[in-house]
């Protein structure tokens, strides 16, 4: 949008002739273009649907923290207390809100034992089959298992609500199955 003004303003500065009433124009319309530039990247997001995440965490009452660890988007992240999990203290959901869609991440569970993996991918799928919406992912690389799902960005689809409720459900379905992820560790 800015650079379509900056456009229009080089081809209307090659005329040589202006009125008062043009030069005025001319002059609101770049105030408005400023402001109109301004307020797009006054609130610092890099993706399109952070600032409805964010209105929604605030909606709910959310404590929550941006991070500046990525170039490709927005990360968040929200600590929740557990509700029936006595192994932990918080279940700390990050948030990553790229351009086309937002990706929940539940805290990894490290230090797997992978001596069987059979029954490690057996033990995984049998807990996947029994929760909706995320799924619980073992990374081969790292040794730990975390939880994910993803949200595709849709506008004026309630983005920031579906985030801030998978956000929830995420910890909701950790805390419940807490037990039984670390079960899994050496």
């Amino acid at each position: 949008n800015c650079q379509n003004f900056s456009a229009i303003l080089l081809s209307i500065n090659e005329r040589k002739c202006f009125s008062l009433k043009r030069k005025i124009t001319l002059f609101l319309v770049l105030v408005c273009a400023f402001w109109s530039c301004a307020g797009a990247l006054a609130d610092g997001f890099l993706s399109p649907g952070s600032s409805e995440v964010t209105a929604a965490f605030d909606a709910a009452g959310l404590k929550y923290s941006q991070l500046d660890i990525s170039n490709s988007g927005d990360v968040f992240r929200i600590s929740y207390a557990p509700a029936t999990s006595t192994q932990l203290d918080s279940i700390v959901v990050t948030i990553h809100v790229m351009e086309s869609s937002a990706t929940v991440l539940g805290p990894s569970i490290g230090d797997i034992d992978a001596s069987d993996m059979l029954s490690l991918y057996q033990a995984l799928e049998s807990l996947n089959d029994s929760v909706s919406f995320i799924r619980f992912i073992y990374d081969t690389t790292d040794n730990y298992i975390y939880s994910s799902v993803e949200i595709p960005y849709l506008e004026n689809a309630d983005f920031g609500e579906m985030v801030e409720r998978y956000a929830y459900i995420t910890a909701l379905v950790v805390d419940q199955h807490y037990s039984e992820l670390a079960a899994l560790k050496k």
